[in-house]
């Protein structure tokens, strides 16, 4: 499995807002046809958000994702991985109904406090397609994520009950204790498998070469090499080039899509996360590198299996 990297397609999220892009899937079919599509283009991993199927705001309606997921899984064998991120103003109970239905095979998790700076995006338009949207981008000025130590115990503990395996977002160098300490209180079971989380947004890691270097070291050091594998998200124009850099350095995972940029290139907007999932393949081949399978991909992280899953 050496020479195989993982593609993970973020197909929707949370951050874009439906006036930045006509592409963007809203509806649970549109979001499912982004998902099969990613497939086939290469990606082994779908990452999962919802949104109101009437004006895109997104949501974490459970009858939504179990719609998204059984759609998805009829039509090809793509490991499912929701996300635990939920509403801003969600409580960690609410954002694990979801996951608890779906029992999936992965799902994300964010286990430390971070912000969500999206506000600045406000400023690009005068023109909105939908009246949620402007308020939705200025919320964050008054919202951060702020799990609790109390709260981690409760998503790792859950985590453990349904064998999903979290893949933990890392926003800083400091996140990385956070996965000792649970590592260390037996509420993860090792190797755990991290992404490094990068801008442009305010309060997020710089995307730049030295900062991937350095959280990589860090969570070497804390870690250990062998008890962890590891992806890299970047946002907007850096997605490209720092999972370009994170192959270079050995990762087994990469993220693209729709959620982290609506772009394929400078000025071309993307139709679909299967644009990316292309470029990423593209530069992979270059390195000497192949896409992994879904199958492949549970081989290399260990998951329980797609017919394991609650949906």
């Amino acid at each position: 499995m050496d020479n195989k990297i993982i593609i993970t397609a973020a197909v929707t999220g949370s951050v874009h807002i439906p006036t930045m892009s006509d592409y963007l899937p809203i509806t649970p079919d549109e979001i499912v046809e982004d998902a099969v599509k990613a497939h086939e283009a290469g990606a082994a991993i779908a990452h999962i958000h919802v949104r109101n199927p009437e004006n895109g705001l997104p949501v974490s309606d459970p009858d939504l994702f179990m719609e998204v997921h059984q759609k998805i899984k009829a039509r090809c064998n793509i490991i499912l991985l929701p996300t635990t991120g939920g509403g801003m103003n969600q409580t960690t109970e609410e954002k694990l109904i979801p996951i608890k239905k779906l029992q999936p095979e992965m799902c994300s998790f964010d286990p430390a406090p971070f912000n969500f700076g999206i506000f600045q995006i406000a400023g690009r338009f005068k023109e909105y397609k939908y009246d949620w949207e402007p308020e939705y981008l200025e919320l964050c000025k008054n919202v951060t994520f702020r799990p609790t130590f109390k709260d981690d115990e409760i998503y790792g503990k859950t985590f453990l009950e349904i064998d999903t395996k979290p893949e933990i977002e890392i926003y800083e160098l400091g996140h990385v204790s956070y996965v000792s300490w649970l590592l260390e209180e037996n509420l993860l079971k090792p190797p755990v498998h991290l992404q490094f989380v990068f801008g442009p947004m305010v309060g997020w890691m710089t995307p730049s070469v030295k900062h991937l270097v350095l959280i990589y070291d860090e969570a070497k050091e804390v870690l250990g090499k062998d008890n962890f594998t590891w992806s890299v998200a970047a946002g907007g124009r850096f997605q490209i080039p720092i999972t370009t850099t994170a192959m270079a350095m050995g990762a087994q995972n990469v993220r693209v899509g729709l959620e982290d940029s609506i772009y394929a290139g400078k000025g071309i907007m993307a139709k679909a996360s299967a644009d990316q999932v292309n470029m990423i393949k593209r530069i992979a081949k270059e390195m000497s590198l192949e896409p992994a399978t879904s199958d492949e991909a549970r081989q290399i992280l260990g998951l329980k299996g797609l017919d394991k899953v609650n949906f």
